[in-house]
């Protein structure tokens, strides 16, 4: 009779034991479910990453909350508040679209980083910034408004920033820099691109950049998605066929093959044009490098350039003169020139955010030509600040054209292999200019508003390539940020950088020690816990 109620009282006690056990197995597995939920929905991570790949930046934050002082424009935030009360729907936000499920979306591993980034933006502006998701092979017409043509479009690996009817579609591709190879991603670019993103769909206005072809036009893409991350709408234009749009703000004239046309009595008059256009405080960018047109003088083009102070250097036979910077014996080296900031003037202060770092980023421009002021343009010393500039009045008109970036004084130009130009320290070589033609503008109130046209000249084609424009290595990017940024008056992500992929090797202790740590690491805990057993066996063995 003992023995059986000692076997049951066992039983009973096995039974709470294992009853409790799976209690709290269950509680544990549910509690993990609920605290997994609710970390993807609050974003609860700690980010451990040494360059902090999963935070949002102060300057990601600080440009979408509170907009950009410097040229007093709304923040994203406020402008969605204004769309709110204007309209009466309280529901209008900012929304950052993923083409697929969001399982789906964690477990690519390309698109991860971006949900990620998404997500941080989302918990940053619960009330302005919402993540959504469409299955675009269930419901493809949830997403056929984003597509660009009939014909085009939207994957899984799309990701669209909507607000309003503004939207801007991005690969996910756009979001990482590559190796020169085009494969390797080597940084995580998600949120700049975010960034620019919602800032251009939430401006007031979208403005158009136009890119001139018909004259063997190759332009980069690195090109093109700078100039989506400044805000612009970016369509091709001929002009010989079209009409400049209205809404454009921006024209882009890169590495032409052929000549614009000039009023023959037999074709449009592309120069005409331009010049119209400029007359209406535009602008103008050209990308003039030494192999355009073959490397012969663009006759119409380069002429109307030099109205507006610009002369692409050539020799007496219009052969180019290229810049080159002696640092070894190879020739592509000595071509990859360095560029110097301009520390005064309109150029220094297009580039004052960039100077301001404690470690400005360097410009390069690969194969250049150089550029000078043209000889019609009389020459301003500036005694305040010590620098010079070029002027030329005429029909009460001014025009201004100032350096923005040149060479060290090491640096020289070749034509035809022979020595055209020595840069000196008070005379270096210049690679970038800006000229600049201000306007006023009789206000209602009897006030007047200067407002500007803008021509900006590059003495290199390869500056916008991908191996420039798409590293964070060079400033290039930036730079082009900082410029339509400038010309435009509008909020572009200047400042907010790439993040490195870090390199997760050990490398600081050899292959054995590490062994021997695992090892350890293994064994410790198991020993401890046979001897810990074993000392409790044996003193309730003694009791």
């Amino acid at each position: 009779m003992k023995k059986t109620s000692v076997n049951s009282r066992k039983l009973r006690y096995g039974g709470v034991t294992a009853a409790l056990t799976a209690l709290i197995i269950a509680a544990v597995i549910v509690g993990n479910l609920i605290f997994s939920m609710l970390a993807s929905r609050f974003t609860w991570y700690i980010d451990m990453t040494p360059d902090m790949l999963f935070t949002l930046s102060d300057e990601c934050i600080d440009l979408i909350r509170d907009g950009d002082d410097e040229f007093g424009t709304a923040s994203a935030i406020e402008r969605v508040d204004q769309i709110r009360e204007e309209s009466g729907d309280p529901d209008i936000s900012i929304n950052i679209i993923f083409c697929d499920e969001a399982d789906n979306i964690v477990d690519d591993t390309t698109l991860r980083y971006v949900h990620n980034t998404a997500l941080e933006l989302q918990s940053e502006f619960p009330d302005h910034i919402k993540v959504k998701y469409h299955n675009v092979y269930r419901n493809p017409s949830a997403v056929s408004k984003y597509k660009s043509a009939s014909t085009s479009t939207i994957t899984p690996s799309n990701v669209i920033v909507e607000f309003g009817t503004e939207f801007r579609v991005y690969s996910s591709r756009t979001f990482y820099s590559f190796d020169e190879d085009g494969e390797t991603a080597w940084a995580y670019n998600g949120e700049k691109k975010l960034t620019a993103g919602i800032l251009a769909v939430t401006r007031t206005e979208s403005p158009i950049a136009c890119i001139t072809i018909n004259h063997g036009e190759s332009v980069p893409e690195a090109l093109r998605a700078s100039l989506m991350d400044s805000g612009y709408i970016v369509q091709d234009i001929d002009l010989l066929e079209e009409e400049i749009p209205e809404d454009c703000r921006l024209i882009v004239i890169y590495n032409p093959m052929s000549d614009f046309k000039v009023n023959d009595g037999m074709s449009v008059d592309e120069i005409s044009k331009l010049d119209d256009f400029l007359d209406q405080t535009n602008s103008l960018m050209a990308f003039i490098g030494p192999d355009s047109n073959g490397g012969k003088r663009l006759d119409a083009l380069e002429d109307y350039l030099e109205e507006w102070g610009i002369v692409f250097d050539r020799n007496s036979e219009g052969m180019p003169h290229i810049v080159e910077e002696s640092a070894d014996n190879s020739k592509d080296s000595s071509r990859n020139i360095f560029a110097q900031y301009a520390n005064y003037g309109l150029g220094a202060s297009i580039t004052k955010d960039m100077r301001s770092s404690s470690y400005p980023r360097t410009v390069v421009f690969p194969s250049a030509m150089s550029i000078s002021f043209a000889p019609t343009y009389q020459l301003v010393h500036d005694s305040d600040s010590d620098f010079d500039y070029a002027q030329h009045t005429a029909n009460s008109v001014t025009r201004s054209i100032y350096d923005v970036f040149t060479t060290s004084p090491k640096a020289s130009a070749y034509a035809g292999g022979i020595l055209a130009q020595s840069a000196t320290e008070a005379n270096p070589l210049k690679l970038m200019t800006i000229s600049e033609e201000q306007k006023s503008t009789e206000e209602t109130n009897y006030s007047s508003m200067i407002e500007s046209s803008y021509v900006i000249a590059f003495g290199s084609t390869d500056f916008a390539l991908e191996k420039c424009l798409g590293t964070d290595g060079y400033g290039n990017n930036e730079l082009l940020l900082s410029l339509c940024r400038y010309i435009g008056h509008e909020p572009v992500p200047v400042g907010i950088d790439m993040k490195p992929f870090a390199d997760y090797d050990i490398d600081s202790i050899t292959t054995a020690a590490v062994t021997q740590y695992t090892v350890i690491l293994t064994a410790v805990p198991a020993v401890a816990a046979i001897c810990a057993g074993a000392v409790v066996l044996i003193r309730r063995k003694n009791r």
